[in-house]
């Protein structure tokens, strides 16, 4: 190389961190410059509020070819397999390295890991801290990227679009433009390599288990530079939330603790998946959640309840205690008291289309972690799969940008005017509420052809009234959010009304069920979703 490869990752959860971490390590100190931009602190990300874990197979009696099987089986055919392949092979490696640099996971008496079991697993192989584990690999990799003399974290920084240069023979990415949230000055930052590692989605829905920050900022991005998708119809709901009445962010109950034990039941007191599924309350999430869902519908119920009970006092303030002290917080004892829990909004299986190594359609542009589509999730992501990604496929991306690096000469960063509105120039707060309860209702957990049309007519007025408010010139950050949502609203929506069958995630109850296995769920979920309005259950107010 003629001078340093320069490299801007845009968020530092794990995916981005483990990055810029491998690339690090892997390039001298005169090969890389390293910047990630992050529009709030590690410790706001998805990856910090991880409960779970890592699904790596550690035991000798498990194997690789079961964790393949299992996460293909939940992907519902819509997997690409040789990748599934290679990240569940790595996955024993990453926890090694992981283990040495200092990472605690949780361990027996006699120094072995102590997997757990989740949805979907054939075995016990969820690698885990607590019920923390999020938050000690962002530990972990955050103490790793500050004593790196290459990488520089700047925040807050709020990435707005791509910057694209069609000089060449192809049109390719060539840096970012980011508004600086403490000075309000928007820069364009040019680099060799761009790699969006920006999070999810959830905040597109009227509840999820995602930070305010999960705006689908990456996926927008690539939507407005026209880089293409994948899977945005699949949307997977984690079915245990903390019950809330309130819009916005809901407290997770790790799907571990059913792991542990814990049973879900109706509100008369049966259980809510006997004959069902054969996993019962380890169930595939969807088959879960749409249970729990039509449940509600039926009954009238604001939520089910979760009984903890089984898994004793010790054990549930040994192995969750994050969820013990916030259910206290709430005024509930979950060793005593059934927990309440309802669906929310919980993970992106589709995203931004990569291939194993990270690379999107768009030359110069990587997509790493929740906001990118690997193939390895499928039509619904198998539990704890998602950490394991973020931590495998940086590792291939990095290897693979310093074997193909390729510097050119870059312009130097620009300011192009400190022309942020003042954030008050437009309450933007309905309208945001409007598409929420609009993807809520109509593209959420069940879905319908009429409603998805009426959908997508109210998502893209309000992408349309953004893209105005944008052309006059408003550059609040209120703004950009919409924008964004929006973008990946549309492109959620029109994803689910092209899918020609039930599988994983999507649930059309105007399809005909092709399969035995379409043909269970349909049977079991249809009668209560029909005659209870499953899908229009939510007062929409229709846009002038």
């Amino acid at each position: 190389m003629n001078r340093r490869l320069n490299v801007i990752v845009v968020g530092s959860g794990v995916a981005g961190m483990a990055f810029a971490h491998r690339l690090s390590v892997l390039a001298g100190k005169d090969e890389v410059e390293i910047r990630i931009l992050s529009k709030a602190p590690p410790e706001t990300s998805n990856s910090h509020a991880a409960q779970g874990g890592v699904a790596a197979v550690m035991d000798p009696a498990d194997s690789w070819e079961q964790h393949r099987d299992d996460t293909l089986a939940v992907g519902a055919g819509r997997c690409d397999p040789n990748v599934v392949e290679m990240v569940v092979r790595e996955g024993p490696q990453c926890i090694q390295d992981l283990l040495a640099l200092g990472a605690r996971f949780d361990s027996d008496a006699e120094g072995r890991l102590d997997a757990a079991r989740e949805g979907g697993h054939g075995a016990a192989r969820i690698v885990h801290h607590q019920d923390r584990t999020g938050a000690e690999l962002v530990r972990v990799l955050r103490e790793q990227v500050e004593r790196s003399d290459v990488i520089r974290i700047e925040e807050p920084m709020h990435a707005v679009d791509l910057l694209l240069d069609a000089s060449g023979e192809q049109q390719r990415c060539c840096g970012v433009r980011v508004l600086d949230l403490n000075t309000g000055r928007i820069t364009d930052r040019h680099a060799d390599v761009v790699v969006l590692a920006t999070g999810g989605v959830g905040q597109v829905f009227m509840h999820t288990t995602n930070p305010s920050g999960a705006t689908g900022s990456g996926v927008a991005m690539a939507v407005r530079a026209g880089v293409a998708l994948r899977d945005m119809a699949f949307v997977q709901f984690h079915p245990t939330a903390l019950y809330t009445p309130d819009p916005g962010t809901v407290f997770l109950i790790s799907e571990a603790v059913r792991g542990a034990g814990a049973i879900l039941l109706k509100p008369n007191g049966e259980r809510l998946m006997a004959g069902i599924h054969p996993s019962g309350d380890l169930a595939p999430r969807n088959v879960v959640a749409r249970a729990i869902h039509a449940t509600m519908r039926s009954t009238g119920a604001p939520h089910v309840r979760l009984d903890a009970r089984p898994i004793g006092r010790t054990r549930f303030i040994h192995e969750f205690p994050t969820i013990y002290d916030h259910c206290r917080g709430m005024g509930i004892d979950p060793t005593t008291d059934l927990i309440p829990v309802m669906p929310a909004a919980h993970y992106l299986c589709g995203g931004i289309r990569t291939d194993a190594f990270g690379h999107s359609s768009l030359v110069g542009l990587l997509a790493l972690g929740e906001c990118a589509c690997s193939g390895l999730h499928g039509a619904d992501r198998l539990a704890s799969n998602s950490l394991l990604e973020a931590l495998v496929i940086p590792r291939s991306a990095a290897t693979n940008v310093l074997a193909t690096a390729r510097t050119e000469h870059l312009p130097d960063d620009a300011g192009v005017g400190a022309d942020r509105s003042d954030p008050q120039d437009g309450d933007y707060e309905p309208t945001l509420l409007q598409l929420r309860n609009a993807m809520t209702t109509y593209l959420g957990l069940v879905r319908d052809q009429k409603g998805m049309a009426e959908g997508v007519r109210i998502v893209s007025s309000v992408l349309q009234q953004a893209d105005e408010a944008w052309a006059r010139g408003d550059r609040s950050t209120a703004l950009m959010d919409l924008r964004d949502l929006a973008s990946v609203a549309l492109a959620i929506a029109d994803s689910a009304r092209s899918e020609e069958r039930n599988v994983g995630t999507h649930f059309n109850i105007d399809l005909v069920p092709s399969e035995a296995s379409d043909r269970l769920k349909y049977n079991s979920f249809s009668a209560s979703v029909r005659s209870s309005e499953l899908t229009h259950h939510h007062h929409v107010r229709p846009l002038p």
